[in-house]
């Protein structure tokens, strides 16, 4: 006897399956690398950078313009000019991930699992370059000199006993004007185009008063788009939104920011080339490429995205790091 199938419903009138028009993918996005860092494609994964002696292009005979000065029939004073040189080794950076043929064959449309799989290997490598430019860059000992200060305590842009004012001036804009300073005598003139505010940073610098005060009668941003304008203290603004789950693989993700609670001043040249100086750069000696192969002994096609570089700090005295901006 067939069994009683009971009455027609609105949920008994389709099967659920995966949507085809929509999916849902977590990315990392934020990344600033490449803009603080230029792309300078080269030859070979290794050679030598030419670094000019600094000294001696600033170094006078006298402090009062008169060391040029040549007697009628005598030689000109000469100079002698020497070099150093950094040199760079660049590595394979590189990710691959395999679609079998069964798994191919059952995939829902929606899952793209090429586009999908391929694009998640290319972000973890996009994200591992951020990482590794991030860590060059918050590390006190790469910086030269005194381009560098560290922040405790009630000095912290967070803290409750922050004071943000001191008299009429800004503290935030004099502890970002102290890396300014400390660049442009560390290169000898170059006067500081680009502030890294990592997200969180830049949240609380935009809430400061004194900042604030100075920037809501000349840029409606601030107002409107309720964050920081694009330029500030004229240097373009960078501010790094990039996040790495720092838990071990099974544990509760720990969604931890790659430029930490730090803020970065420098000088940066966005077309290095002869003769120029910039704080950093990465030396690429093969473009990004995807591989592809197919292996037949397991049934299956691997995708393998990678490129060939390394990134060095060129010249630290390009930049400043503020060590704990905020707590």
């Amino acid at each position: 006897m067939a069994a009683n199938p009971g009455n027609i419903n609105v949920r008994g009138v389709h099967i659920n399956q995966p949507l085809s028009q929509l999916s849902i993918a977590y990315r990392p996005t934020g990344y600033i690398a490449e803009s603080i860092f230029p792309v300078i494609p080269v030859k070979h994964e290794s050679d030598n950078i030419i670094v000019w002696d600094k000294g001696q292009r600033f170094r006078v005979d006298r402090s009062d313009g008169q060391g040029s000065k040549r007697a009628d029939g005598t030689r000109a004073m000469a100079s002698n000019f020497g070099f150093g040189q950094i040199s760079y080794t660049a590595e394979e950076y590189a990710r691959e991930v395999q679609i079998t043929d069964r798994q191919r064959a059952n995939a829902d449309q929606v899952l793209a699992l090429e586009a999908s799989l391929v694009q998640a290997e290319q972000d973890l490598l996009m994200l591992d370059q951020e990482l590794r430019i991030a860590k060059l860059l918050t590390t006190a000992a790469n910086y030269a000199g005194s381009n560098t200060t560290t922040l405790s305590g009630t000095a912290q842009w967070n803290n409750a006993s922050f004071a943000s004012q001191a008299g009429t001036q800004s503290v935030i804009e004099s502890n970002i004007d102290a890396g300014r300073e400390a660049i442009r005598i560390a290169t000898g003139g170059k006067e500081a185009n680009t502030i890294i505010l990592p997200r969180a940073v830049a949240r609380v610098v935009k809430r400061d008063i004194g900042v604030r005060d100075q920037i809501k009668f000349t840029d409606p941003n601030i107002l409107v788009g309720g964050f920081l304008p694009p330029t500030l203290w004229g240097m373009n603004v960078l501010i790094p939104n990039v996040l790495y789950d720092s838990s071990n693989e099974g544990e509760t993700a720990a969604m931890t920011d790659v430029w930490g609670k730090n803020a970065i001043v420098a000088y940066v040249d966005p077309s290095p080339s002869l003769n120029s100086l910039t704080l950093g750069a990465i030396f690429r000696a093969r473009p990004w490429q995807v591989k592809q192969w197919r292996d037949d002994s397991v049934d299956s096609n691997y995708y393998r995205p990678s490129v060939v570089q390394t990134e060095l700090i060129l010249s630290s005295a390009c930049g400043y790091l503020i060590l704990g901006a905020i707590a």
